[in-house]
């Protein structure tokens, strides 16, 4: 959602500003009208567009899963750039509770035009409908009813062109065009645009009617009316009317000719929609496909895994303070080879993962296999205990980057402490990104690549990445490390978490 309100923003300021500045200042009201109409439609429904990009983004393979699915080693390390999240509830109430007065404004607006409407008393003129009224000023159009004061009588020489001016509002539809740009603005209130859009949409009205009863009026005659008038609002903003406060630039915009549109003028406009639509249409919609997971939601996750961009390099590895080398020491000098593992005989090495954030602190702390005998606790408290990391980064932005390090529990049978149990040692493996290859079980069928992403060791693993090459589809392995993407089937898939190889599958 928050994608199609932006690009509907962009469109908008984009193409009004292009009015502004090359049609603003034409005399073509009807083309103007027309381009005011046309560009606000667009800017509605060019983000509803998701066609296949025009030019797809190059893929970078680094392992492929193919014919027989063989996989090969590739890169060493991967990262996520964390995605910055903000509470947007707060702004979305508050747009709809302006958004709702501007509506109910709206309609109460309606609704008093409907009640005069009620209590006038109808008329006819040269056959033309007119609903006389003592409540209000001048006179006013809305769709088909022509409003007219009881205080402009008919042997008034200025009757015949009030009365074309009104039928041109009638007959042009301009009440279809107001009440359009008034639930535009009530929607996207915040939008400079929409405001532009109104008043000048109002102007236009004006000037086609002007031209509309110039047709039967003389130009001295109509200017003499218009400067006669009591030019007093009625305050009905639904309404078009000839008594209007534009007075003076609708006596200049009478007095100047009319010209063509200059055919650049028309070209670049032209251009500039289709460039818009190029822009924002001609790309799928990347949301869409991570949503896709597999008829499972994703907010069931622990942890919610945001559409992230991946890096194969990180340019600026984590850091400890004093180096990796105190970090390894810390865990030595913390971790207990527990009582249990040592007396029952157990020993092996516990890979732990963790997140290093972007404020250096660390998340996702877990075993990825297990020895069991509480080695796999020790070795995940002495990790969480640890602080004074600061993050990696890419491209000048700080990452989170996932690490493994190995912790070895080796027991020495001939060495026994006084209570007599069995003494040990424990090892900090250097941290790295890199785990091994990732366990893919995945098949084609109906559409969709499916499957299940394990770890080396048989682990399910949940939040691995899987992206259709040459596209902006993908989706994230659920919590039980099922996923599910639709593909055709000669399109190629790269499956990347952090800390794994990266794999490529193709059919």
């Amino acid at each position: 959602m928050s994608t199609y309100i932006l690009e509907l923003a962009v469109t908008h300021i984009v193409l009004i500003l292009a009015y502004w500045l090359f049609l603003s200042k034409e005399h073509q009201y009807g083309k103007m009208r027309f381009f005011l109409i046309v560009s606000t439609l667009l800017s509605l429904v060019i983000p509803l567009f998701r066609l296949p990009r025009l030019f797809p983004l190059e893929g970078q393979p680094t392992q492929e899963l193919s014919a027989g699915f063989v996989i090969e080693n590739a890169t060493v390390m991967t990262a996520a750039v964390e995605s910055y999240s903000f509470d947007y509830n707060l702004m979305i109430w508050l747009s709809l509770a302006v958004s709702t007065f501007l509506l109910i404004k709206l309609i109460g607006r309606i609704t008093v035009l409907f009640n005069m409407s009620r209590r006038s008393v109808d008329a006819s003129f040269n056959g033309v409908s007119i609903k006389r009224l003592g409540e209000i000023q001048g006179s006013f159009t809305f769709f088909n009813w022509i409003f007219l004061s009881n205080n402009i009588e008919e042997s008034e020489e200025n009757y015949n062109a009030i009365i074309k001016h009104e039928e041109a509002h009638a007959r042009l539809g301009h009440s279809f065009d107001l009440l359009f740009f008034e639930i535009y603005k009530a929607l996207f209130w915040w939008l400079p645009s929409s405001w532009y859009v109104n008043a000048e949409i109002r102007k236009l009205h004006e000037y086609q009617a002007d031209s509309y009863a110039l047709r039967t009026t003389q130009l001295e005659v109509y200017s003499s009316i218009l400067i006669n008038s009591t030019l007093q609002s009625h305050g009905l903003s639904m309404a078009s009317s000839f008594h209007d406060g534009l007075i003076f630039k609708r006596l200049k915009a009478m007095k100047q000719q009319a010209t063509k549109v200059s055919n650049w003028k028309v070209g670049l406009l032209t251009t500039l929609c289709a460039f818009l639509f190029v822009i924002f249409a001609c790309s799928e919609e990347k949301s869409e496909a991570i949503a896709h997971d597999n008829s499972k939601s994703l907010s069931n996750s622990e942890e919610v895994v945001e559409v992230r961009e991946i890096f194969k390099v990180v340019e600026e590895q984590p850091s400890y303070e004093g180096g990796m080398d105190a970090f390894y020491k810390h865990v030595i000098n913390e971790i207990r080879y527990p009582l249990e593992a040592r007396n029952a005989g157990v020993e092996g090495t516990v890979d732990v993962q963790f997140v290093i954030e972007r404020d250096g602190s660390l998340s996702n702390i877990k075993a990825m296999n297990s020895i069991g005998a509480g080695c796999d606790e020790e070795a995940v408290r002495v990790v969480k205990a640890a602080t004074g990391f600061k993050a990696g980064s890419q491209r000048g932005r700080t990452v989170r980057v996932a690490m493994v390090m190995p912790i070895s529990f080796k027991l020495n049978p001939d060495k026994k402490n006084p209570d007599n149990s069995i003494q040990g040692s424990v090892i900090a493996g250097e941290a790295a990104a890199n785990n091994g290859d990732l366990d893919i079980d995945i098949g084609y069928k109906d559409g969709s690549w499916s499957g299940i992403v394990r770890t080396p060791e048989g682990d399910e693993l949940p939040g691995v990445s899987i992206n259709v090459l040459n596209s902006d589809k993908g989706v994230v392995s659920d919590l039980d490390g099922t996923f599910s993407v639709e593909a055709d089937k000669s399109q190629e898939l790269e499956i990347t978490f952090v800390g794994y190889n990266n794999v490529v599958v193709k059919n």
